[in-house]
């Protein structure tokens, strides 16, 4: 097993104590982090992120893991470390400061008052089934008590005492059924104000989480202050994961179309040795994103310039993902990171990010060629087939030069990734996922 990632510089002290917790459960796993993502679907360096306090995870993140610790000792969680992972979730979320923090705070707030009123729902609907039985019951010990009069009235004969017991013994039964069903009365109506207010808290929470979800719009960015613009939906409202210069926001989702203009703004030419060889996405006016196919893996790459806007600038290469300096075509998601020598806009266009973009999408993708079939620009059409892995297999009008440019969903105008590499002699290819950027530590994350 390998060792952890040591712990962030500038950790809050609710940020620290989770990921300790999240460690000291982590380590009775007896595996490694790559073992782990490749198990439960995630990135090895995102829970790499979430175990050194450089991310909060997602409440779910925590619960699988409390569950997988549990399965490897042949235990269940127990209720008190549940809810002390949850007190400490919590309070993480309370100490966050960004939009995001407050809106995954308000949604577990609202899950927790969801749970309370489910169980109050439960007993309520037992208090009634349990009280409908009592009144049954009685109702039974009624009908008997009468037969046994009536057969005495009709029979005066001399007294029998087992029949006198049976009489009391019905007789204090009763008493003990009416009395149980005043008990259960009284239970049942506060189990129904308990109800309604678990209700009412619900509506409350639900209220709150679409203000927040809605409230403010584009947010500005970080040092240079501009204001994220890009596609937005007929009601001015602007996507969720939204990307603008190195600072990623999320902000309520809506859906829009893409056209040409939008993805040339997005798209930069990469050039080699002076010859236009591939493309990379201009996320603000220093930063382009690229794929490995598109610049050479890491200890082979070339000297790469940008060229933007028609102006040409050097690049520095300051991310490679992931960061081991591997050459294998199975390395994911071989994305990097250039840092350009000075601006090249003044203002970039927004994106939303398609998580899981469903097989039978289509995308537009425009770059530009290398110098041997096609020149210059070039924009084709590509439909989502499916996955391989994590990759994103995709089919249509790929070219030769295609390489490192971003591929945007034709409906809703999300960024759905970033071409990898072309199937020789096919016009088949895979895309590194856009949610892989999620992973570059150069951008700056709220969460």
């Amino acid at each position: 097993m390998t060792e952890l990632r040591q712990f962030g510089q500038g950790l809050s002290r609710e940020m620290r104590a989770l990921a300790e917790a999240l460690r000291g459960l982590f380590v009775g796993l007896r595996i490694s982090e790559r073992r782990y993502a490749a198990r439960r679907r995630y990135d090895s360096s995102t829970i790499s992120r979430y175990l050194s306090g450089q991310r909060l995870p997602p409440w779910e993140f925590v619960l699988n893991l409390l569950h997988d610790v549990a399965e490897e000792r042949g235990t269940v969680p127990t209720a008190e470390t549940t809810e002390m992972l949850r007190s400490l979730h919590l309070a993480a979320l309370e100490a966050g400061k960004s939009p995001t923090h407050r809106i995954q705070l308000l949604e577990q707030r609202l899950a927790l008052a969801d749970e309370q009123a489910r169980r109050v729902a439960t007993r309520e609907r037992w208090l009634e089934d349990t009280l409908r039985d009592r009144e049954h019951r009685i109702r039974d010990l009624q009908m008997q008590f009468r037969e046994l009069q009536a057969s005495i009235s009709l029979d005066p004969g001399p007294p029998v005492d087992d029949g006198d017991a049976d009489g009391m013994d019905r007789g204090a039964e009763r008493a003990r059924l009416c009395a149980e069903i005043r008990q259960l009365k009284e239970e049942l109506e506060q189990a129904r104000a308990l109800h309604r207010q678990a209700e009412e808290r619900c509506d409350q929470l639900e209220r709150q989480l679409a203000e927040a979800e809605t409230e403010d719009g584009p947010r500005e960015d970080g040092p240079g202050g501009s204001t994220a613009v890009g596609p937005v939906g007929g009601d001015g409202s602007a996507h969720r994961n939204v990307i603008h210069g190195d600072v990623v926001y999320n902000i309520s989702s809506t859906e829009t179309g893409i056209d040409e203009r939008f993805a040339d703004a997005m798209t930069v030419q990469l050039l080699i040795d002076g010859r236009i060889m591939s493309n990379g996405l201009l996320l603000g006016p220093t930063t382009v994103v690229t794929t490995w196919s598109a610049i050479g893996p890491p200890g082979t790459a070339e000297p790469v310039a940008v060229v933007a806007n028609n102006k040409r600038v050097d690049a520095t290469v300051v991310e490679w993902l992931p960061s081991e300096d591997r050459t294998s075509p199975e390395a994911f998601p071989r994305l990097a990171v250039l840092r350009l020598a000075s601006p090249v806009a003044a203002s970039v266009p927004a994106v939303e990010i398609d998580m899981q973009p469903s097989p039978g999408s289509r995308l537009l993708v425009s770059g530009y060629g290398s110098d041997h079939k096609p020149a210059g620009h070039y924009s084709c059409l590509l439909e989502v087939k499916g996955r391989t892995g994590s990759w994103v297999r995709v089919e249509g009008e790929l070219v030769p030069g295609l390489g490192g440019a971003p591929a945007f969903h034709v409906g809703t105008g999300a960024l759905v990734g970033l071409v990898s590499s072309r199937f020789r002699d096919a016009p088949k290819g895979l895309l590194a996922p856009a949610e892989s950027l999620r992973d570059l530590t150069t951008l700056s994350w709220p969460d």
